[in-house]
């Protein structure tokens, strides 16, 4: 994987300026691959602009923005950020690159909020955060486009291809600094950081991957957690980044908002458990659906410790934004590992009121 370089706070405001007319200063925000910039005006109005690398795809419009644009129409209820035209009326503008790839450039409205994973959450405000992810769902179920069959590292459908990543971390399985940040006697690593990871790859090969297949899909956001959640401490004010939406299972989506909010152990599960609850009050998740996301729960955490360590690798420059949840994630794989698959999907199951007759 080729490093890209990334755009500066002053080509932003260039961009802005000759394709939006905003005369306005460039923030740069952290982010894991794209380059997003909060920009400010004199008057002090906000805007997100967001650069990626185009990918040569000749649709009208990129798939997050037709996401944007398909809930404009379908869902205004929902708190998510509002396309703004470019110059020339279009959703999104090209950018020539030079001598480096062409640049993709989506401009939206500022979401105000505090972000859920530095806010104190309470129990309901994980249910309204499931209740949120439903409603999202419902609101995606009938979009189509190309680019919702794309997938990328944390595509937890092809977890199995996270193996070679593996291979390439050190033998423990471990960066040294992660191995630093962790506090002493962290339970799987003393039984062996990449056995616990080759074992969730292993499992997941045998009892979920046979699965996939006969399992409905539809566009889903996969990475809804608290960094892109924001919350007046009472609901959900805003749904951000839709940077990893892909085409799949809806359960998919659920085990992964769950795993971040798992907590330690001895009870690493019920701050999950009210998330699950909440998203299953609005749409009901069936018991192959409950299996599912117990599943994709333990997955998505052993894939934040492969891919955050693995891109850490290759993009130096980025490593303490990529690895800041590492060590958390360890601590919640160790949780989990108590545990088997058929205790969480009970668990599961009972959160929702759905222990009996399913």
């Amino acid at each position: 994987m080729v490093a890209v370089p990334r755009v500066t706070p002053e080509q932003a405001e260039e961009i802005a300026l000759r394709y939006y007319g905003m005369s306005a200063s460039a923030e740069r925000l952290a982010a894991e691959h794209d380059d997003a910039f909060r920009l400010t005006t004199r008057a002090g109005q906000s805007r997100l602009l967001k650069i990626s690398v185009a990918d040569g795809a000749a649709e009208p419009v990129s798939f997050q923005t037709a996401i944007l644009l398909h809930l404009a129409d379908t869902a205004p209820h929902l708190p998510v950020q509002r396309v703004t035209a470019a110059l020339d009326g279009a959703p999104e503008v090209r950018v020539p690159g030079g001598e480096g790839p062409a640049r993709l450039v989506k401009m939206t409205s500022w979401l105000d909020g505090e972000l859920l994973g530095r806010a104190a959450v309470s129990a309901a405000l994980r249910r309204e955060t499931g209740a949120t992810l439903a409603r999202l769902n419902v609101a995606l179920r009938g979009l189509r486009h190309p680019g919702a069959r794309r997938t990328h590292l944390w595509d937890l459908q092809n977890f199995w291809r996270l193996r070679p990543l593996l291979d390439e971390l050190p033998g423990s399985g471990l960066l040294p600094e992660v191995s630093r940040a962790l506090p002493a006697g962290t339970a799987v690593t003393a039984g062996g950081l990449r056995a616990a990871l080759t074992d969730c790859l292993d499992r997941f090969d045998r009892h979920v991957r046979p699965r996939l297949a006969r399992t409905p899909a539809q566009v889903i956001h996969t990475d809804f957690h608290g960094d892109n959640l924001l919350t007046d401490g009472r609901r959900i004010t805003g749904i951000l980044d839709f940077g990893d939406a892909l085409t799949g299972p809806v359960a998919m989506d659920v085990g992964v908002a769950a795993c971040y909010q798992l907590g330690t152990a001895p009870d690493p599960l019920t701050p999950a458990l009210d998330l699950v609850s909440g998203y299953h009050a609005v749409e009901p998740l069936d018991p192959a659906s409950l299996a599912l996301a117990a599943e994709f729960a333990v997955a998505r955490v052993a894939a934040r410790i492969i891919v955050s360590q693995w891109n850490a690798m290759r993009e130096p420059a980025n490593r303490g934004y990529l690895l800041r949840r590492t060590p958390q994630a360890i601590e919640h794989l160790a949780a989990l590992r108590l545990l088997t698959p058929g205790e969480i999907t009970r668990s599961m199951r009972a959160a929702c009121g759905a222990s009996r007759g399913m």
